[in-house]
């Protein structure tokens, strides 16, 4: 970058031409550049923002107004004039001072306005980023029944407040990055001072810091960068993500370490654990016993919704013997005339749900859930009248993608099902053996995995070695 007339270490003033011709050649012919030519007191000077990340009327009452110093009649210097206008007249609004032009403009792309003073080495660099965003909702994918009904917007200072106004603490933290190199997207690191391991803040700041990604757009891009690599392969998420304020304030309270991404109402929290994925908020709103039952009733979905397909294709198919003999005479009965054996007919029918499923998230919002379930329901009952799969087979698969969504969390219950055709393919060759085998193999996987440090199937997300030992 040329810099005539300028020095990025403050040792030559800043000259308004030079500057113009420097924002012209940086930002080119954008449209939402404004440069704007003001007295500031009885010297020239510039204002520059972008009208895209600021409002008009917030600059026009906030920021021109206080440039005349109106209540100072008699002339200053250039260094009394930049002081008042940090003291004084800003003094309100969050301002650093900067003698970089580079960094300016980087400021400035974030939303920010700078003064300039002809003649002066150092620039005022007001934050006054006032952009519409989404207003506070009720949260998309973790709905309760009773509980709060606030949910995380794509804004992160709304996200931010939301957590703050459910901590009157002063050791609650936030702490600030910028990730991708094009989009300087801000990343908050938010954690209780005190109690969470030091180890762990550690960690996760040099994977904060040591990210190349080029941009960031939401949570889920830096979720995979902070995936631990412990002794296990990473069969399940060890990163929990939520878009629920009191949730999210429940696992800083456990000691975890929460990252919000500007731009995504998805906030993450990590260290993970297996339990957290079948909590849901409103358990800890109700009787106790019932919370409990809930929970339990999960986790026996979760077990359904993994080895019911397999289950069926390994007695059907090779263990016919382990069945009743009224029951499986009304299985032989069902299957009488259709043409594909039982894995080839389970496989067919879960890939029709799942294009079915996929089919009804990407359709428009008025539309999609009508032809879902007419989908549903009229290529099921076809498929039955034609003889292609059978009663039971239908009841299979429904029941195993019912249970497949009371995970709470949606990214967990798109794990299993993926291993639930895993389960399918050992079931169709070894039977039974093959549904254990494929058992064993997930639960030695699972408990070797660690997130930062902790295992992966602790009991308790409140861990505490004193309190073990």
């Amino acid at each position: 970058m040329n810099t005539d007339n300028m020095s990025f270490a403050g040792e030559e003033s800043y000259r308004l031409e030079s500057v113009k011709k420097q924002f012209s050649s940086v930002f080119g012919n954008t449209a939402d550049l404004a440069v704007v030519s003001v007295d500031v007191g009885h010297y020239k000077g510039l204002l520059c923002y972008l009208t895209t990340m600021t409002n008009t009327d917030f600059i026009i009452e906030h920021v021109l107004k206080e440039l005349t110093l109106s209540e100072h009649k008699e002339p200053v210097s250039m260094d009394e004039t930049f002081h008042l206008l940090e003291t004084v007249h800003y003094a309100a609004l969050k301002h650093e001072t900067l003698v970089d032009l580079d960094k300016v403009m980087d400021k400035i792309v974030l939303g920010n306005a700078a003064i300039f003073i002809d003649g002066f080495p150092k620039v005022l660099v007001l934050e006054v980023r006032t952009l519409n965003s989404r207003s506070i909702d009720e949260p998309t994918t973790q709905n309760v029944v009773r509980g709060p009904k606030e949910g995380f917007t794509e804004s992160a200072d709304t996200n931010m407040s939301l957590i703050r106004r459910r901590f009157n603490n002063v050791k609650l933290r936030f702490e600030k990055f910028e990730l991708g190199y094009m989009t300087h997207t801000a990343v908050y690191m938010t954690y209780l001072d005190g109690e969470v391991e030091e180890h762990i803040l550690k960690q996760v700041r040099e994977k904060l810091n040591g990210s190349q990604i080029d941009s960031l757009f939401d949570s889920g891009r830096i979720e995979e960068m902070l995936h631990s690599k412990g002794k296990g392969i990473q069969l399940f998420p060890t990163v929990y993500s939520g878009e629920r304020p009191d949730a999210i304030c429940s696992c800083l309270i456990d000691k975890r370490i929460a990252i919000i991404v500007d731009g995504s109402p998805f906030v993450l929290v990590v260290p993970a654990l297996f339990t957290d994925f079948f909590k849901s908020p409103e358990d800890e709103y109700q009787w106790v016993v019932i919370g409990t039952f809930s929970r339990v009733l999960r986790y026996f979905a979760f077990i359904l919704s993994l080895i019911v397909p397999a289950l069926y294709i390994a007695v059907t198919s090779y263990h016919q013997e382990l069945v009743p003999t009224i029951l499986l005479t009304s299985i032989a009965a069902q299957r009488e005339g259709i043409p594909f054996p039982a894995s080839i007919e389970i496989l067919l029918m879960e890939i029709t749900f799942e294009i079915l499923r996929e089919a009804g998230t990407r359709m428009p919002r008025l539309v999609g859930p009508t032809i879902s379930i007419v989908g549903a329901l009229v290529l099921g009952e076809a498929a039955v009248q034609a003889g292609v799969v059978s009663n039971i087979n239908v009841i299979v698969v429904s029941l195993t993608a019912i249970s497949g969504f009371v995970a709470p969390i949606y990214t967990f219950g798109s794990k299993v099902r993926f291993f639930r055709f895993g389960m399918i393919i050992l079931a169709s060759i070894i039977g039974l053996y093959g549904l254990v085998l494929g058992c064993a193999f997930l639960m030695v996987q699972i408990t070797r995995i660690e997130s930062f440090g902790v295992p992966y199937l602790s009991l308790f997300s409140r861990w505490d070695k004193r309190r073990v030992t």
